[in-house]
Formats: C-alpha cells, sequence, structure tokens
C-alpha cells in the first residue's frame, strides 16, 4: 500500500501518521547509532525491538548521511531524506523504515499497533516466550518515562534482550518539566547492572535532545549544565545483557545492607550466571561492600573463582542471537 504526502509517494513503513512525541530517534540517537557502528559494537547485532512504536527526526542531513555510510547502506534519495530532516522534535519517518533500511530485522511494542507493534501493554504484560532472548538489540527511546509500572518496563528490556544482547536507553534526565512521569538516576543503572550482572557500556549526557552532542557522564556535571524550565538533558545508557537469567529486581545502592532479614527472600541477584538469593545474597552483597577478605574461607574463595572462569568460558562460546 502506498500512501501520498507533501514529500512525494512514500512505502507506509516510512510515514508516520500517528506519533508526534518529541522523543524518538533524534540527532542524540542517530549520532550513537553511528558512533558504536564504528566502533563494531553493532557488527553481530542484526534484530532490533523497541520499547515504543517511534518515530525518527534529524535536522542534520550530514549526520543522516553519515549514519547510513557507517553501516554500509545505500544512502536513501533526496525524497525519502527529506522525511527524516526536522528540526521540531516530530519525526514523520517511522523508526521500522529506519532500521530496515540500515540492515536490522525490527520489531516494536506499542499498545496501540502502530507500525506494525507488536500489541503489549507495558504497564501488565508480559513479554510473550516466543520472543523472550530473541534480540540483539533493545531500545527504549524516550518511552518508559510515560508508563507507570517500571518493574514491567525494565523487565521487558531485559527478557526482550538475548544473552550477551544490548539494552539501549535514551531517557529524560534533569528537568523535562511535565513530559512525562519520570526523570531517571545514573545510579538506578548501577543497580540494574549490580543484581543482574549487565556490562554497562557507557553513561552519557545528552545537553539537549535537539543536540548530537554527548558527554560521558560524571556528577560534577551539574555544575556547569544549564537548568530552567526549558532544560531538556538527557540520560543515555548502554549495557549488555551476559546471562541467560531471569530479571532481579534492584535495591538502591545506599539501602541494600538494609534489607531486614524477614524481607530478604523475596531479592536475589546474578553473579557469573548463578542466582544468589536470602541470606545468600546477602553474604555476596558484604563480599562486595566489604573490602576484606580475610573474614571469608580461602577454599570457598577458590570454589567462587573455579565457577566464575567456568561460566566466562561456556559464556564466550555462545552466539549473541540467531
Amino acid at each position: 500500500m502506498l500512501l501520498r504526502s507533501d514529500a512525494g509517494i512514500c512505502d507506509k513503513r516510512l510515514f508516520n501518521l500517528a506519533k508526534a512525541t518529541p522523543m524518538g530517534l533524534g540527532p542524540v540517537v542517530l549520532s550513537l547509532y553511528r558512533q558504536l557502528k564504528t566502533l563494531g559494537i553493532f557488527d553481530k547485532i542484526d534484530s532490533v525491538v523497541e520499547l515504543g512504536s517511534q518515530g525518527v527526526w534529524c535536522p542534520n542531513r550530514t549526520l543522516l548521511v553519515g549514519l547510513f555510510e557507517a553501516f554500509g547502506r545505500p544512502v536513501p534519495p533526496e525524497k525519502e531524506l527529506s522525511l527524516y530532516r526536522s528540526d521540531s522534535g516530530i519525526g514523520r519517518a517511522s523508526s521500522r523504515h529506519l532500521h530496515e533500511q540500515l540492515g536490522f530485522k525490527y520489531d516494536c511494542v506499542d499498545i496501540d499497533g502502530n507500525f506494525g507493534a507488536l500489541m503489549l501493554d507495558i504497564n501488565f504484560d508480559p513479554v510473550p516466550p516466543a520472543y523472550r532472548g530473541k534480540y540483539g538489540l533493545t531500545t527504549n527511546h524516550g518511552t518508559t518515562e510515560h508508563v507507570l509500572n517500571q518493574y514491567n518496563a525494565f523487565k521487558m528490556m531485559h527478557d526482550f534482550t538475548a544473552p550477551r544482547g544490548y539494552m539501549l536507553h535514551a531517557l529524560p534526565f534533569t528537568v523535562h518539566l511535565e513530559h512525562g512521569f519520570f526523570n531517571y538516576q545514573p545510579n538506578l543503572f548501577d543497580a540494574l547492572a549490580h543484581f543482574n550482572s549487565y556490562k554497562t557500556l557507557g553513561v552519557w549526557i545528552g545537553p539537549d535532545w535537539t543536540l548530537s552532542s554527548l558527554v560521558p557522564w560524571e556528577p560534577r556535571l551539574l555544575d556547569y549544565l544549564t537548568l530552567n524550565s526549558k532544560t531538556t538533558h538527557l540520560l543515555v545508557v548502554l549495557q549488555q545483557k551476559l546471562h541467560d537469567t531471569e530479571f532481579c529486581v534492584p535495591v538502591q545502592g545506599v539501602y541494600e545492607g538494609g534489607i531486614p532479614s524477614s524481607a530478604v527472600s523475596r531479592y536475589q541477584l546474578v553473579v557469573d550466571g548463578e542466582y544468589y538469593k536470602g541470606e545468600r545474597f546477602r553474604h555476596v552483597t558484604r563480599e562486595v561492600t566489604d573490602t576484606s577478605l580475610t573474614r571469608i574461607p580461602s577454599r570457598e574463595i577458590a570454589t567462587h573463582l573455579v565457577k566464575r572462569v567456568l561460566r566466562r568460558l561456556k559464556l564466550y562460546q555462545r552466539p549473541i542471537a540467531d
């Protein structure tokens, strides 16, 4: 089926009829995609799933051309590029079309079914068994801040992602006044990594969602960021899921040691693919927070190290996804 727009005739996968969101895939994400491809991180990734059916927008033609060139794909004709070109934050082109043009197999999740999305409610629905661990890249480009059930949203991210696959978040950091329900803090992703044994490859700040610039995060940056009612700083995080394990609910680091015995049985964390639950979880927490190993028997340390080595050897022999 073909649709006619002001830019001419285009495939319905390209033209965005319903979405007018000021997040989606903008210059920050497109620039990061290009860099990650150049660094080889995307070389073994052939499938992507997004939370939310997204639009694509970018005021910079050079950035768009550079993105296609980095992926070794033909640069689209000018009529098609013009649908990506926007400085308003409203994408007229669909993320599905862009990802497929870049060579990815693509799915997305949205309750409205837009762009052929899997019709799942991020607040309530689990990932269907056929889609669990299927994707080399799972993205959250400005979606979960609009969802009340944060547990289910981050569990979805985890469950969609294949072992050794990647999870990419680009989310509101400071202010974004009345944009969504939530803004996000770097320590959330520290806790997610700690409890689920994720590898964090990068945490960056986007000074503004209309720019293609990213700055590696460190707390002192707050002294240099402008904060006012129009501020739209982004928090961008790339993490790798290392193990085929169930999602573990994190506890904020400053409160982790204070979980009472009556509640500790509810929590578990993953260490090299092995679950640590209950009192065992508490023991591992003490190990992580206590720099002294003198209180731990040498036999226990040796056994733990052997298990870690064996799991790592097994891990690196596995492909990312079929």
